[in-house]
C-alpha cells in the first residue's frame, strides 16, 4: 500500500485471483480432460485478474519516483513479478478445446522451461534486474540536483563563478588547517580522523553556504544529461534535433564546469598564500619547512608522482558521494521522513508545530547533501592512512586543494624554486582537475545509462554531435 495507495480501498486482484483459481481447480477435477474451455467465463476472469495483478506491480514501480523505493521493497516486487510471469506461462495449460490445443500448450510449456533453464544461472542478469530500479531512483534524485549545476544564461554563468569563488575561499583555509593538523604527533588513525573532520566540515560548510565545489558537479550532472537523452529517445523529437540538443546541453555543462574550476583555483591559491604569509611571515609561526614544501610541490607534479592515480581515486570518491546523496534522498522520500518529523509529538510540543515543519523541510532538502559531503570528507581524509595500513601508495589529489598546496609549497621555498616546479604545478592542476572530472563523470554516466536501460552505442552518435558543435561554436564550451 505504500507504493500503490490508490488501491487502498479496492479489493486486491491477488485475493480475487486466488479465489477464482480455486473455482477453476474445482471444475477441472470433475472434467474428463482435466481442463476447462477457453470460453469458460471463470477462465476469462482468471486471465483478466492476472493482468490486474501485473498492473499493480507496474504501478508500484512507476510510483517509485513519487514515493521512493527500498531494496527490500524492490526485491519483493521483483519476486512477485517473477511469480506472475510463471503463472502466466502455466495458465494456458488449464484451458483445452481440442487435441491441437493440448499439443500447442505442451510445446509452449516446453519452450518456456528451456528458456528458464538457460537463464537460471545468469548471475549478471539477476544483478542487473535486481539493481536497476534502485539505480534509477538514485540517479533520478542526483539528476534533479545536477540540473542546478548547469548554467544556461550569462547571469547563471557569473553566479556560478561567484559561488565557486566562495568555495575557493573556504578551501584556502582548509589547506592551511590540513598542514597544521599534520604537525600533530598522533597515530595514523588520529591523522585520518583529524583530516576527515577537516574535509567533512569544510565541505558541509561549502554546501550549506550555497557555494560550488567544481568536482562535485560531474557526479550530479551526468544523471541530468542522461535524463535529457531519455527524453530525446521517447520519440517526441527527431534524431537530428535530439543529438543537437544534447550537444548544446553538453556545451553548457562543460562551460559550467570550466568556470567553476576557475573560481575555485583562482581564489584558493591567493587565500592559501595570504594565510601562510600571515602565520609564518608575520606571526612567525612555523607552518611548513623546506622539506614539507618540496613534498607538496612534488605531489602535484604528474611526472614525478602518482598524481594522476591519486586524482582518479578522488574521482571515484566524488562518484560515491553522488551515490550516497541520491540514495539518502530516495530513502527520505520512501520512509516519509518529512511527515514523520513534522508530526512527531515530542517535536511539536518542544519546538512548536511551525518549527517542526520547518525542521522537517530542512531535513528533506538538505540532509542528503550534508551526509554525502560528510562522507566525501571522510573518504578524502582517511585514504592516505588506509594506504599506510595496507602498505600501498594511496592518497587523493583534488584540483582545488592542489592549487592551495602549490601556494603553500612555493611560499615554504621562498619562491626560490625556479621555473620547473611552477610550470609542473600549473600543468599538474590541469591534469588533476581533468582526471577528477573524467573519472567521476564516466562512472556516473555509466550508472545513469544502465539505470535507464540506454545502450552505450547511443553515446557514439551523441558525442559525434558534440564534436560537430564544438567545431561550429568552440567558444560556447567556455563562455555563454
Amino acid at each position: 500500500l505504500i507504493m500503490v495507495p490508490e488501491y487502498e480501498n479496492v479489493q486486491s486482484p491477488f485475493e480475487l485471483f486466488e479465489k477464482k483459481l480455486d473455482v477453476i481447480i474445482s471444475k477441472i477435477i470433475h472434467e474428463k480432460d482435466f481442463a476447462v474451455s477457453i470460453a469458460d467465463p471463470d477462465y476469462r476472469d482468471l486471465v483478466s485478474l492476472l493482468q490486474g495483478c501485473h498492473e499493480i506491480i507496474n504501478n508500484a514501480f512507476n510510483n517509485s519516483a513519487k514515493f521512493g523505493i527500498s531494496i527490500r521493497v524492490n526485491q519483493s516486487l521483483l519476486r512477485i513479478r517473477q511469480q506472475l510471469y510463471r503463472i502466466e506461462a502455466l495458465l494456458p495449460l488449464l484451458a483445452v478445446d481440442s487435441e491441437q490445443d493440448k499439443r500447442e500448450n505442451s510445446i509452449y510449456l516446453a519452450i518456456k522451461l528451456i528458456k528458464y533453464n538457460c537463464k537460471k544461472n545468469n548471475i549478471r542478469r539477476l544483478m542487473l534486474d535486481s539493481t536497476q530500479t534502485i539505480a534509477y531512483e538514485v540517479t533520478q534524485h542526483t539528476a534533479k540536483t545536477g540540473e542546478h549545476y548547469i548554467t544556461h544564461s550569462k547571469k547563471e554563468y557569473y553566479q556560478m563563478l561567484l559561488t565557486a569563488m566562495g568555495a575557493g575561499l573556504v578551501v584556502g583555509f582548509l589547506c592551511i588547517f590540513k598542514v597544521l593538523l599534520g604537525k600533530f604527533h598522533v597515530s595514523d588513525f588520529g591523522h585520518a580522523l583529524l583530516y576527515s573532520l577537516n574535509y567533512a566540515f569544510g565541505f558541509i560548510l561549502i554546501y550549506l553556504l550555497g557555494f560550488t565545489l567544481a568536482t562535485k558537479q560531474p557526479a550530479m550532472t551526468a544523471a541530468a544529461i542522461v535524463k535529457s537523452i531519455e527524453a530525446g529517445m521517447s520519440g517526441l523529437v527527431n534524431e537530428a534535433d535530439r543529438h543537437r540538443s544534447f550537444a548544446i546541453l553538453f556545451a553548457q555543462l562543460f562551460r559550467s564546469q570550466f568556470i567553476a574550476f576557475v573560481g575555485n583555483v583562482f581564489v584558493a591559491f591567493p587565500v592559501s598564500l595570504i594565510l601562510i604569509w600571515l602565520l609564518q611571515g608575520i606571526a612567525g609561526f612555523q607552518v611548513v619547512d623546506s622539506h614539507k614544501s618540496q613534498v607538496l610541490l612534488t605531489d602535484i607534479n604528474p611526472i614525478e608522482s602518482l598524481a594522476i592515480f591519486h586524482a582518479s581515486i578522488a574521482g571515484v570518491f566524488l562518484f560515491l558521494s553522488g551515490i550516497i546523496s541520491g540514495s539518502i534522498s530516495n530513502k527520505i522520500k520512501h520512509k516519509r521522513i518529512y511527515n514523520r518529523i513534522k508530526e512527531h509529538p515530542v517535536l511539536k510540543i518542544s519546538i512548536g508545530k511551525e518549527n517542526a515543519a520547518r525542521f522537517a523541510g530542512w531535513i528533506e532538502r538538505k540532509w542528503a547533501g550534508v551526509a554525502s559531503n560528510f562522507w566525501f570528507g571522510v573518504f578524502m581524509g582517511s585514504t592516505a592512512s588506509i594506504g599506510i595500513f595496507l602498505g600501498l601508495n594511496l592518497d587523493i589529489r583534488h584540483i582545488t586543494f592542489v592549487s592551495g598546496n602549490l601556494a603553500i609549497g612555493l611560499f615554504g621555498e621562498n619562491f626560490h624554486t625556479g621555473w620547473y616546479p611552477i610550470l609542473m604545478g600549473i600543468i599538474g592542476i590541469g591534469v588533476i582537475g581533468f582526471f577528477n572530472f573524467i573519472v567521476s563523470f564516466s562512472l556516473s554516466l555509466w550508472l545513469a545509462l544502465r539505470s535507464r536501460d540506454i545502450p552505450l552505442s547511443e553515446l557514439k552518435y551523441l558525442f559525434h554531435s558534440v564534436w560537430l558543435y564544438f567545431r561550429y561554436k568552440p567558444l560556447s564550451f567556455f563562455f555563454p
